[in-house]
């Protein structure tokens, strides 16, 4: 790899490792920064019991809570805490409908709300004594659409008669069931509190720049409930700014510890958001994953991540209904299959980009780089040839200046340096 030790300094800017590369890793990732709660909002209430009409209504404890999602199908549950109120993540802009029931309630239904922002949204709900059945999905979703179920509590009874054995048998059940349904849900309601104590805090420390104690949140409520991936996408933002403060400081050991964290959370976020149906997968995490893989495999050569990386965007490719965006992530995956040396598959990439695009800078300029590495001393005349017209193309059609010049320069120091370089001749003209 003599070509590497000699031309390192002269075509940093060409092979992303000088301070250029930094400054622009520093300012692509610090964009994540302002995105943190881009993708997460909340319900919250309190849920009332009210007897009778005469009754004052009270917060209830223990009540099951059901969060459907109207614009698509799925469900999330929890219940309420000892002080009779919920919390939950979900994802914004989204649609919500949301239920509360349990044994000795009638179910109630609350309309429609759309999630709009990171704000989160107060749905209150007071229940009535029932027989505690829950109606289908299908059937709960057309009463929320018809505007709920009314709260209306059934009317005192004048002198309520002396229960019966019977009675009295089904109420110590019943009494005896609370209790339990209160033991099992003791551990649930106090991570419930938690959770969202961490999540504002976690967030508030992120938005203030100090990513440490975000990061530290978000790895305490991962140990009370590490099956929110919204937790985890925090988690892979928060520490992907600390990777960058570890290698701008030239603490590489540090930082490539925070690169690898902040790929597995990411992943992790991913494969809990696939258990999801497809339309709600939500691509960002995939986006994250990818992008701190790619750091590993670009900083540190690490050809297992610079394969997780091209993996994660292809996927991002697929997703894509845009021609342009889907050769962008089919770009990067080339990208990160050269940073982990698989320049086979980086070059498969490039070029199916290009037989799309024959104008695509970044995939011209890629398949050139992949050449080149690939055979550092360029002694297969035809890798040489086709770097230098891949060279010299980007630098007629590049706009940044800097691009341009390191194109040029490659150009020329392939076609002055390497060694055995035969252009192809042309074919000969049939008579």
């Amino acid at each position: 790899m003599r070509y590497y030790a000699k031309q390192f300094g002269h075509y940093a800017k060409q092979f992303g490792y000088a301070g250029l590369r930094l400054c622009g890793l520093a300012l692509c990732v610090g964009l994540l920064g302002t995105a943190v709660w881009a993708q997460n909002g909340a319900i919250r209430g309190t849920v009332y019991y009210q007897e009778n009409a005469n009754a004052k209504p009270k917060p209830r404890p223990g009540v099951e809570i059901l969060i459907l999602r109207q614009d698509i199908k799925g469900q999330l549950k929890t219940k309420t805490d000892k002080k009779g109120t919920y919390f939950y993540t979900v994802q914004a802009f989204g649609t919500y409908v949301v239920v509360a029931h349990g044994a000795g309630y009638k179910h109630q239904v609350k309309p429609p709300v759309r999630i709009t922002s990171t704000e989160p949204v107060q749905i209150d709900i007071t229940l009535t004594p029932g027989d505690g059945r829950l109606p289908p999905v299908e059937q709960l979703l057309a009463e929320a659409q018809g505007g709920g179920t009314p709260e209306t509590p059934p009317p005192a009874p004048a002198a309520p008669p002396e229960p019966t054995a019977e009675e009295k048998e089904a109420a110590a059940k019943l009494k005896a069931e609370r209790e339990r349904i209160e033991k099992e849900n003791e551990r649930a309601r106090n991570i419930n509190e938690q959770l969202r104590t961490l999540m504002d805090s976690g967030n508030t420390a992120f938005n203030r720049g100090d990513y440490e104690t975000a990061a530290s949140d978000y790895r305490k409520a991962l140990a009370l409930d590490d099956n929110q991936p919204g937790f985890l996408g925090n988690l892979a933002s928060a520490t992907l700014q600390i990777a960058v403060q570890h290698f701008n400081a030239k603490r590489r050991d540090e930082a490539r510890k925070a690169f690898q964290e902040s790929g597995d959370a990411a992943a992790r976020a991913v494969a809990l958001n696939d258990a999801q149906p497809a339309d709600r997968r939500d691509p960002t995490y995939r986006s994250k994953a990818a992008e701190a893989y790619r750091f590993l495999a670009e900083l540190y050569g690490d050809a297992e991540a610079g394969e997780k990386a091209a993996k994660f965007y292809i996927e991002l490719a697929d997703m894509q209904t845009d021609a342009k965006k889907r050769n962008e992530m089919r770009v990067r995956a080339g990208d990160s299959y050269r940073f982990a040396g698989k320049f086979k598959q980086a070059d498969e990439f490039y070029r199916a980009v290009l037989q799309e695009d024959a104008n695509n800078i970044p995939a011209m300029n890629g398949l050139a780089m992949s050449l080149l590495s690939s055979d550092p001393e360029l002694l297969d005349p035809n890798k040489a040839g086709e770097a230098i017209a891949l060279f010299e193309m980007v630098a007629a059609k590049a706009t940044d200046p800097n691009l341009k010049q390191s194109a040029q320069a490659s150009a020329e120091y392939i076609r002055t340096t390497a060694k055995e370089i035969v252009r192809p001749k042309p074919g000969r003209k049939k008579n």
